[in-house]
């Protein structure tokens, strides 16, 4: 084990005390190392990453955190015999370690971040399921040059004239030239504020197959969001998906809500904008999968004992 592996892994697993104590010899290694690269253990698989990245973290200390996609492809496995993830921010590749349940799993991996993208090829390319591009994935197809903000283990795209060159293509596009995606039947979408554009950019293909899509919901400086998440919503109700489920970023189950009637959304995401705390995932799955998944969350935030929003 490395010493940067020993030092988070004994940070991550101790008490408030002992990540005091933890706690400076990890912001040493990050400052004179320049973020050196650790592996942890997420979701039952060794994952490569920088020291930075906050995640093991979370999972730790949140027993909801990041729980939602391994009970979505569960649900998917059964009803479907087999996995096949549109993985869009595939980060490190830390989602296709969640959503993984078994060598017939399929992955398409997006991730235009270099510095992610290695960590994504480290962890993922030895398994031949697990297809990797580093397009940009948005609503529409160009060539821009784009700066790139990371911080704890996240990343955001931002156009600029001195960034770096990218190609940014729709999911439309990008699926006719990996056909096996076609047919897939989960599409994650985690990009830190173009969620939007991806799902404009995928609409052809969500309307014509209705996977199961699960996406992160949160401001990131839109100073038009709400109308923008109703605008997406109404997307989907006319992909014909009526219902959708919201969870909290800690994984917290909020409830169900009807397409076709989004003022108790508006309302959350008006609470959403002003305590700029918090965002959402947006689950969504074709009737009558939405009311069975429903069912089955329903028993397990019971057995768990937790407090629904």
């Amino acid at each position: 084990m490395g010493i940067a592996s020993m030092v988070y892994q004994s940070y991550v697993h101790s008490g408030r005390v002992g990540r005091s104590f933890w706690s400076l010899p990890r912001k040493a290694l990050i400052k004179l190392l320049g973020d050196p690269t650790c592996t942890m253990m997420v979701h039952g698989h060794p994952l490569q990453m920088p020291l930075s990245h906050l995640l093991p973290i979370y999972l730790q200390d949140h027993r909801f955190y990041d729980r939602l996609p391994g009970r979505i492809s569960q649900y998917i496995l059964r009803k479907n015999g087999q996995v096949t993830l549109i993985d869009v921010g595939a980060n490190i590749g830390d989602t296709i370690a969640g959503f993984y349940t078994g060598p017939k799993d399929r992955f398409l991996a997006i991730e235009p971040d270099p510095n992610f993208r290695k960590f994504l090829v480290a962890n993922w390319s030895d398994n031949p399921n697990v297809t990797i591009i580093s397009d940009l994935c948005s609503s529409e197809s160009l060539q821009g040059t784009y700066r790139i903000e990371e911080k704890n283990g996240t990343a955001a795209l931002v156009a600029s004239s001195d960034g770096l060159a990218m190609r940014s293509r729709t999911l439309d596009d990008i699926l006719q030239e990996h056909t096996f995606a076609q047919q897939a039947n989960i599409l994650k979408v985690d990009t830190d504020g173009h969620d939007f554009k991806v799902l404009v950019g995928a609409r052809r293909w969500i309307a014509e197959k209705q996977p199961a899509v699960l996406f992160e919901c949160a401001p990131f400086g839109n100073p038009a969001y709400i109308d923008t998440v109703c605008n997406a919503l109404n997307v989907f109700e006319q992909a014909g998906y009526s219902h959708c489920i919201l969870y909290s970023n800690l994984g917290e189950l909020f409830g169900k809500f009807f397409l076709g009637e989004l003022s108790p959304i508006k309302n959350l995401l008006f609470h959403q904008v002003l305590s700029d705390s918090i965002y959402y995932d947006v689950l969504l799955l074709k009737d009558p999968e939405l009311d069975e998944f429903l069912s089955s969350e329903l028993e397990y935030f019971g057995q768990n004992k937790v407090t629904l929003g």
